[in-house]
């Protein structure tokens, strides 16, 4: 009976000791977890790193988003209608669209000047939108004043025209036109057009080259570019350069521009401008110098705006002496979805 007790006591001894951690084994558990607080840290450490990346990876997304959607939003299309209004016209609707304005300058020292006319590209039926009959006031070729507000309508130069669309690419976009202008013995002209568009990582850029004839000045040509950056969500920059040539001339008229714009709200906006105007003629003067400020609002609806612009010029014909100047323009545009 003795023996049995002292072979138990022996067996149960033995399993408490294999169960009982030893020392070391302690030491290395302890080892192996990370103080609580230590832990705490290291999980905020990986929440920061997460966040601090999810937040750069949403900020270039916005960013990059916004500068391939300029043409998209209320915004841009007040930027379209600072910077080019036919070009944003035909980009913003591939239907009928149009545009009739009015505008009235007051210059120091010259008449009133007043001018209205009318831009209308109407889609021929069953052509999948590539036949457009264009109706339009030619505003460059008005020289002279108007004084006499009733009778902007008459000394107006109107044109008329069927243009042909060629299969947009992604980048590019090529017309053809085909017409006639009136005013006085008519005058027939045809004229090619291309503009390639393209986005890199903060600039969208836009080139656009015209070729034409017209029996009264034969051959001319037109070449564009600019680029436009957005600056933050409000504000964007564009640098832009023009060259208008004529055979019949000889020489190039130039045109170098910078301009920021500012959104005040989802009605009304600014731009600020600074043009220089020149020519091939004499590349040693620049013919004038013009810093414009002008403010644009919709008035009524999503088609109305109203848009004032008082302006300082330092022309070369006047000794650059400062010229400043007042313009009032009212515009309707319709056919175009903002």
């Amino acid at each position: 009976m003795t023996s049995l007790l002292v072979f138990i006591l022996l067996v149960i001894n033995a399993n408490a000791v294999q169960a009982a951690p030893s020392k070391a084994t302690l030491e290395q558990n302890e080892s192996s977890v990370p103080d609580a607080r230590y832990q705490k840290q290291d999980d905020f450490a990986e929440v920061d790193d997460y966040t601090s990346i999810e937040f750069l990876d949403w900020t270039q997304e916005t960013a990059s988003s916004y500068v391939e959607g300029l043409n998209d939003g209320v915004d841009s299309f007040f930027m379209g209608a600072f910077f080019d209004d036919e070009e944003k016209i035909e980009d913003s609707s591939s239907g009928s669209n149009g545009r009739i304005f009015f505008s009235s300058r007051r210059e120091d020292g010259v008449e009133p000047d007043y001018r209205g006319g009318i831009n209308l590209r109407l889609v021929l039926p069953n052509t999948r939108d590539r036949f457009k009959l264009l109706l339009e006031t030619d505003e460059d070729e008005d020289d002279s004043n108007e004084t006499n507000v009733l009778n902007t309508t008459e000394n107006v130069t109107y044109s008329t025209a069927l243009r042909v669309e060629v299969d947009r690419g992604k980048n590019w976009k090529t017309s053809f036109d085909n017409g006639v202008r009136w005013s006085g013995e008519p005058v027939y002209f045809s004229r090619i057009r291309g503009r390639r568009q393209d986005y890199f990582d903060d600039w969208r850029t836009k080139v656009t080259q015209t070729v034409s004839w017209r029996t009264d000045e034969e051959w001319g040509a037109n070449f564009r570019a600019s680029a436009l950056r957005p600056l933050d969500i409000e504000h964007h920059f564009r640098m832009a350069f023009e060259a208008d040539y004529l055979l019949n001339d000889d020489y190039a008229n130039l045109d170098l521009g910078f301009s920021l714009f500012h959104e005040i709200n989802a009605r009304s906006a600014l731009l600020l401008d600074l043009t220089f105007l020149g020519s091939t003629e004499s590349y040693s003067k620049v013919d004038s110098s013009i810093l414009a400020l002008s403010y644009r609002r919709k008035i009524f609806t999503q088609y109305l705006f109203l848009e004032m612009v008082p302006e300082v010029a330092w022309p070369r014909e006047n000794s650059y002496d400062v010229t400043p100047a007042f313009t009032i323009l009212l515009e309707m545009i319709f056919g175009v979805e903002q």
